[in-house]
């Protein structure tokens, strides 16, 4: 009966956990909609910055977008304008060469994801080519895409290896397998955050805006990782009932016979070594994609530690593909490092550009696949 009684309650804590996270998000969008301008924004120099308008240029100067009307102005006097460069513009002259590069660089970085996912698996008895696993991992993309949080990647990614027969004959141990998808997304969380940390302590984290804070909780994710993993491997945790049971149970049980299989902590930090090698690309792109819109930061560090930040938030089961939160995220913490609103948001639409192309193409490898 209890737990009859209890069904409900857990039911409105569903419903009122995804009902603040779409404010969350929502939010979020409309502090993204209310600060990047779309056009120019341009005000005459001597005057206040408060007369700031939009502006559209064209091939006999500009025209200004007052509340009255709009305004043709000649060439010689548009020039004498002051300008914030808005998101089209941006983009308008954004380098594309650059960014075909980075592409690649991308995509490259997806095989390395996929072989730190295929060290985790290591003794799930399973023979999977890399290739292979890359396939799940790049069609896993697109359920990340489409639902909140990737929840529907990981599902894919579970789906795929468990239904999948061992050396032995028998089906691939689920606990395994659910738990090296959980310690993937905690391994390359922890990377990514230690990563970002200790560029933003290494560029100055000092000083009246200093990111040492941020650094500072960033650090902790990894160490606070390598903890739980230690009080998984050693403490009696599964005396615990409330951890070791129901919803959160679902969770910890998988990862408790992983940790304490004696492969586990070499598959871990082939795991981690792996996944140092995507982190530094991830954040080589997106300062490769702040190139690419234009705009040199006056602080660097907090282009790596903003970035990590939007991942991270970006993980929030809000809307899919993390829309608003991250795009929020980058236009602040790169406001920070001196990058116009505009380009900020460029950066955060061409980076997700990029996921949504990997995603097309697991989507198409999927379609692609044999039926009966």
């Amino acid at each position: 009966m209890s737990e009859l009684a209890a069904a409900p309650e857990q039911t409105r804590r569903l419903r009122l956990g995804r009902v603040l996270s779409w404010v969350l998000a929502l939010v979020a969008l409309a502090f993204v909609a209310w600060v990047v301008p779309v056009r120019d924004r341009c005000w005459d120099p001597r005057a206040p910055q408060s007369t700031r308008v939009s502006v559209t240029r064209d091939d006999a100067g500009c025209v200004l977008h007052l509340q009255t009307g709009d305004v043709h102005v000649a060439r010689e006097e548009c020039a004498t304008l002051q300008c914030e460069p808005g998101l089209a513009s941006t983009l308008e002259h954004a380098r594309l060469g650059v960014a075909a590069g980075l592409l690649a660089l991308y995509f490259l970085s997806t095989l390395a994801w996929a072989a730190r996912w295929r060290a985790l698996l290591a003794f799930a008895d399973v023979e999977l080519p890399l290739r292979d696993v890359w396939r799940v991992s790049i069609e896993a993309q697109a359920g990340g895409i489409l639902l909140p949080g990737g929840i529907g990647g990981d599902a894919l990614r579970i789906a795929s290896v468990v239904s999948r027969p061992t050396r032995h004959g028998t089906k691939a141990p689920a606990a395994i397998v659910i738990a090296s998808v959980l310690l993937d997304r905690a391994v390359g969380l922890s990377t990514i955050a230690a990563l970002a940390a200790a560029l933003g302590l290494g560029f100055g984290g000092g000083g009246k805006s200093g990111t040492t804070p941020f650094a500072v909780v960033l650090a902790g994710i990894p160490v606070a990782v390598a903890l739980g993993l230690v009080v998984l491997r050693a403490a009696p945790v599964d005396r615990i009932p409330w951890l070791v049971r129901g919803r959160l149970g679902g969770v910890v049980q998988p990862v408790l016979a992983y940790v304490r299989d004696p492969r586990a902590l070499r598959a871990i930090a082939v795991a981690a070594g792996l996944s140092l090698f995507v982190a530094a690309v991830q954040l080589a792109v997106v300062r490769g994609l702040v190139v690419v819109v234009g705009s040199t930061p006056l602080a660097e560090k907090w282009v790596y530690v903003g970035t990590a930040i939007a991942f991270i938030v970006a993980a929030v089961p809000a809307l899919p593909g993390g829309w608003g939160t991250a795009d929020a995220a980058y236009v602040f913490f790169f406001g920070l490092a001196g990058i116009p609103v505009g380009a900020a948001l460029a950066v955060c639409l061409l980076y997700r550009l990029f996921w949504y192309l990997s995603g097309v193409a697991g989507a198409v490898l999927h379609l692609a696949r044999p039926r009966r």
